[in-house]
């Protein structure tokens, strides 16, 4: 049987080791960029959810190890915490003196993320499919894990409970297109929040609007609207940069 896959790159010569290792970060970058372009094929739109939601914890995951001042470089690192995503996102945003428009930004998308990711990562079986797409759904059987009817004995019979949990193509979309969200809201924070760190407050965006996800109430029309304008650097800080930097130890001061 033939394949199309390369042989493993520590097979080749070393010669030609680089250009392999760029071939393989290249087919990476893509198959993660299609992890969110939503299947319509439902069982793997499915598969699609539970890979972006990991995808957001891991990313976010790595995010507050990056900002420790003084991070560990063997186990135990910072764990994954699926409970509290958008809240440590948001810690993350203020670490690093950028404002968002709102308080609760992110917890709808994980709040929605988890819950379908929790009947997936329980599922026993699916029951059923039907339809065609957009309008396919899915019924399976799941454990109904750490909840209070979970066991239980019952005229000297223990019992393990099963519950059934219905999921359309339209509510798996939504959750796959709010990880999006999530997780072009974490590029944005990498970006702003650590690449342009050192560009002055006056600074205008324009020329990478297009990264930031949201846009907050204060600066006016949105793009494309009338009248709008391009916000600044200083708009999109928390702090004015040189009040912010100071607030940070010396390690980790940005460089010019």
């Amino acid at each position: 049987m033939s394949s199309d896959a390369e042989p493993p790159i520590s097979s080749l010569p070393l010669s030609e080791q680089p250009d392999a290792i760029w071939r393989q970060v290249q087919a990476n970058e893509r198959a993660a960029a299609r992890l969110f372009w939503p299947s319509p094929i439902i069982e793997r739109l499915l598969w699609q959810v539970c890979g972006a939601w990991e995808t957001v914890i891991e990313e976010v995951r790595f995010f507050r190890y990056v900002i420790e001042e003084n991070p560990p470089t063997e186990p135990p690192f910072v764990y994954p915490d699926g409970d509290n995503v958008a809240r440590d996102l948001r810690r993350i945003a203020r670490w690093l003196n950028i404002r968002l428009p709102s308080e609760t930004e992110w917890t709808a998308e994980c709040k929605r993320a988890k819950a379908m990711r929790d009947d997936l990562g329980h599922m026993l079986h699916f029951t059923s499919i039907s339809g065609e797409t957009p309008n396919q759904s899915v019924t399976i059987r799941r454990v109904p894990y750490r909840e209070p009817d979970e066991m239980r004995i019952d005229s000297g019979w223990a019992m393990h409970n099963r519950k059934t949990v219905t999921i359309t193509e339209a509510e798996a979309g939504e959750v796959l297109a709010g990880l999006k969200y999530v997780n072009d809201s974490i590029f944005a924070l990498r970006k702003f929040g650590m690449e342009f760190s050192t560009d002055p407050d006056n600074d205008g965006i324009r020329d990478v609007l297009g990264i930031l996800p949201w846009w907050l109430d204060d600066w006016g029309p949105r793009p494309g609207e009338e009248g709008w304008t391009v916000p600044t650097m200083r708009q999109l800080r928390v702090l004015p940069q040189h009040d912010y930097i100071e607030t940070l130890p010396e390690s980790q001061r940005p460089q010019p």
